[in-house]
C-alpha cells in the first residue's frame, strides 16, 4: 500500500512539475507579441486560457480553501476574461467599443494576468501558504480567544458604530443614491474591519459581541460594500466549517460546503446586479447573477482601466505613483490626501476606477514594472504581518493573516493604500487601547469574564 501511495505522490509531482512548465512558457507567448497588433486566431487564447484554468483546479487542490485559493482566484478571473473574452470585444464593451484599448494593449494585458498568477502561485507554494501550513494555524490561534469583556464590549460598538458613519443610509437604496459617511475621511471601512478582528477574538457569550458579529457583515452586504465584506466572508466560511467545539480540524469537502460557497457566491453576484436598481427581489437578476460568474462586471471594468493605464503612460510617461503611497499614509479623516493612481487614469481616460495590481507598476516602469509587481507585492502583504507577528506573537499573527485575508481584494484589485494605511493609522491604535482596557480589567477583577457577564 506505502509503494503505491509513494508511486501517487510521484506522479502527482511529475504532472505538478508538468503543468507549470508549460505554463510558464505559454505566457512568455504575450512578452514576444507586445507591440503587435491584435491580429492571431482566438484559438490560441483559449488553448493557454485551458492550460492556466488547469493550473488554477491544481493549485485549488495543493493550497486547499483558504487565502492561498482566494488570492489566486481574484487573479484568475482577470486572465479569464482577458483571453476568453478579449479577443471577441466582451470585455467592458461600454467604454472599449469607443476607444479599443483593451485591443491595442492585449498582449501587454495578458502577459502581465499570467505572469503575476504564475508566479503568485509559485511563492506561494515555496512559502508554504497551504491551509493546512498557514490558515489552520491562524485559526487555532484565532480560537484562542480574548477573555477581556470590557475590550469585547469596546470593539463590538465600535464595530457597529463605524459601520453606520461609514455607510449611513438604511438598507434599500440604489448604490448611486448613498450618502457619503457621516464623518469626514475615507479610512471607516477600515475601522469596521479592523475592530470586528478585535470582536471575532472577543468573549463568545458577550451579547454585544454577537450582536456586532450579525450586524456588521448583514450592514456591508446590504450596502453592497461586496469588496469591504468579501475576505471576512471568506474568513467566516472557514470558522464555521474547520472548527468544532471551538477548536480548528482537518477539514473535508462535503456537499454542505459546497453548498456554502456556492450559495455565496451567487449573493455577491445578485448584489452587484440589483445595486443600481436597489435592493429589492428580481428573479430576473437571479437569473442574470448565474451567468456573470465568468466574466465578471468587476473584473471587466478592471481590465479597462489597466488597458487605460498603459494608454496613459504611453502617451505621457511614467508616473510614479508607487512612492506616493508614503504621503498617502498620512491622516485622512480631515478629507486630505493625494491623487492615487486609479484617479490619475481616470483623469485622463474616463473609466470606473480601481486598477489591477499589476496595471499600477506598468503606470510606474512599463515591462520592467510587470516583472517587479508580483514579488514586491508578496513582499508588501507579509513583511508587515511577519513583524506583528515578531511583535504581539499569537496575537500579532493572527491579526496578520486577518488583515491580509479581508484586504487582499483591495490589494488585487485597487491598490495597497487599503492594507498599509490600516495597517500604519489604526492598528497600532487599536493594539495599544485593546491592551490598555485588558490591563484595566485586570485591575479591576481577577476573573473578568465571569464577573461582568
Amino acid at each position: 500500500m506505502e509503494k503505491y501511495n509513494d508511486l501517487d505522490k510521484r506522479s502527482e509531482k511529475i504532472f505538478q512539475i508538468i503543468v507549470n512548465i508549460i505554463a510558464g512558457i505559454s505566457s512568455f507567448y504575450y512578452l514576444l507579441k507586445i507591440g503587435q497588433p491584435l491580429n492571431d486566431a482566438p484559438l490560441i487564447h483559449s488553448i493557454i486560457l485551458i492550460i492556466f484554468a488547469i493550473k488554477f483546479i491544481m493549485d485549488l487542490f495543493i493550497f486547499k480553501i483558504g487565502y492561498a485559493s482566494f488570492s489566486l482566484l481574484l487573479l484568475f478571473l482577470p486572465v479569464i476574461s482577458i483571453l476568453g473574452y478579449g479577443p471577441i470585444g466582451e470585455v467592458q464593451p461600454l467604454f472599449n467599443d469607443s476607444t479599443l484599448l483593451i485591443e491595442k494593449h492585449f498582449y501587454i494585458l495578458a502577459f502581465a494576468a499570467l505572469f503575476f498568477y504564475y508566479v503568485w502561485s509559485s511563492l506561494l507554494y515555496v512559502n508554504k501558504k497551504s491551509f493546512l501550513l498557514y490558515d489552520a494555524e491562524a485559526l487555532k490561534k484565532l480560537f484562542g480567544n480574548s477573555h477581556s469583556l470590557l475590550s469585547t464590549w469596546f470593539f463590538s460598538l465600535l464595530a457597529i458604530a463605524a459601520s453606520i458613519i461609514y455607510l449611513p443610509d438604511l438598507p434599500g437604496k440604489a448604490y448611486h443614491d448613498l450618502s457619503e459617511s457621516l464623518l469626514p475621511g475615507n479610512a471607516w471601512n477600515s475601522v469596521v474591519v479592523v475592530s470586528y478582528f478585535f470582536v471575532l477574538v472577543g468573549v463568545k457569550g458577550s451579547m454585544i459581541r454577537k450582536l456586532a458579529l450579525f450586524f456588521v457583515p448583514f450592514w456591508l452586504l446590504t450596502h453592497y460594500a461586496r469588496v469591504d465584506i468579501l475576505g471576512l466572508v471568506l474568513l467566516m466560511y472557514l470558522i464555521i466549517t474547520t472548527a468544532k467545539k471551538g477548536k480548528a480540524f482537518k477539514p473535508k469537502v462535503n456537499f454542505r460546503k459546497i453548498g456554502i460557497l456556492v450559495i455565496g457566491i451567487l449573493v455577491f453576484s445578485y448584489l452587484g446586479l440589483v445595486r443600481h436598481s436597489g435592493l429589492v427581489f428580481d428573479t430576473e437578476a437571479i437569473l442574470n447573477s448565474l451567468g456573470i460568474l465568468i466574466n465578471y462586471p468587476t473584473v471587466q471594468d478592471l481590465i479597462y482601466s489597466t488597458a487605460a493605464a498603459i494608454e496613459v503612460n504611453h502617451q505621457s510617461g511614467n508616473y510614479y505613483t508607487l512612492i506616493n503611497y508614503i504621503p498617502q499614509l498620512m491622516p485622512s479623516f480631515f478629507g486630505q490626501g493625494i491623487d492615487a493612481a486609479p484617479h490619475i487614469v481616470a483623469s485622463e481616460i474616463h473609466t470606473n476606477y480601481g486598477l489591477l495590481v499589476y496595471g499600477e507598476y506598468y503606470l510606474n516602469y512599463r515591462i520592467l514594472g510587470l516583472f517587479l509587481a508580483p514579488f514586491v507585492t508578496y513582499a508588501v502583504v507579509f513583511l508587515p504581518a511577519y513583524l506583528l507577528k515578531r511583535g504581539f506573537g499569537n496575537l500579532g499573527f493572527t491579526l496578520g493573516y486577518y488583515l491580509i485575508l479581508t484586504t487582499t481584494p483591495r490589494i488585487m484589485w485597487y491598490g495597497y493604500i487599503y492594507y498599509l494605511k490600516p495597517l500604519v493609522m489604526i492598528v497600532p491604535v487599536f493594539l495599544l487601547l485593546h491592551l490598555i482596557i485588558t490591563n484595566i480589567e485586570k485591575e479591576i477583577t481577577v476573573n473578568p469574564a465571569v464577573k461582568y457577564k
